[in-house]
């Protein structure tokens, strides 16, 4: 396919393709493809056989299991210029380990896992570049366990906010990714527990809310707050 130009811009800025010289990035985009969602249509789902990855030009995408009972299970809603399921190149089950869903409108690029490892096995920057991405991620996981086994809700949340934050590179007023039922989940608390612990926060005036838009205050009485 062709590349559109500031699409072009927007991948090179990733450390996942930004290695890659125009004939490698040609090669991978002759195999891509660019998805136009909208709210609600699936990528994949789990157990379907893993033979693309994704990087979300708009929109978001969130990655969910079923648990044995129903309930979702959200473990990562996926924003602008952001990779998913790229881990799925490098493990032993041949498919999707979860599902992936848009929860807005969004647009999205396919890319295809055989067309990536090629160029992979030829083009050492590259390699490095994915396992950094993944080593990122396994560290995200790791402090995801940790504050789910070892702290009580008001601490996920603030941990969420505090995350969101950090994304915002340090800007105090920032809007959140996704409704509050899907950030309950995400944290493994109900929505009223969610609700209730954000008007604490507004309350006691760590924060302000308008809709999904959020301003900290004061971040050292966030990071404080129990």
């Amino acid at each position: 396919m062709v590349l559109h130009r500031v699409h072009n811009q927007i991948l090179r800025s990733h450390h996942l393709f930004e290695p890659l010289n125009d004939e490698q990035m040609d090669e991978l985009m002759s195999a891509s493809q660019l998805l136009n969602l909208d709210k609600g249509d699936n990528l994949f789902h789990q157990g379907e056989p893993a033979h693309s990855f994704y990087f979300v030009i708009s929109g978001a995408i969130k990655i969910y299991r079923l648990t044995p009972d129903g309930q979702e299970k959200v473990f990562e809603v996926i924003g602008n210029r952001q990779t998913f399921a790229e881990a799925m190149m490098l493990m032993d089950t041949p498919n999707y380990v979860a599902s992936a869903q848009a929860v807005c409108p969004s647009q999205v690029y396919r890319f295809s896992n055989t067309a990536y490892m090629r160029l992979l096995e030829a083009n050492q920057r590259l390699a490095f570049a994915l396992l950094g991405k993944l080593s990122v991620r396994l560290h995200q996981r790791i402090n995801e366990i940790e504050t789910l086994s070892l702290k009580n809700a008001t601490h996920r949340v603030v941990r969420y906010l505090m995350t969101q934050l950090a994304r915002n590179n340090g800007d105090n007023n920032f809007e959140l990714p996704m409704a509050k039922q899907l950030i309950a989940g995400h944290l493994s608390i109900q929505p009223e527990t969610f609700s209730r612990i954000i008007r604490r926060l507004i309350d006691e005036g760590v924060i302000t809310q308008d809709g999904r838009q959020i301003t900290i205050l004061d971040p050292q009485r966030l990071e404080q707050f129990e």
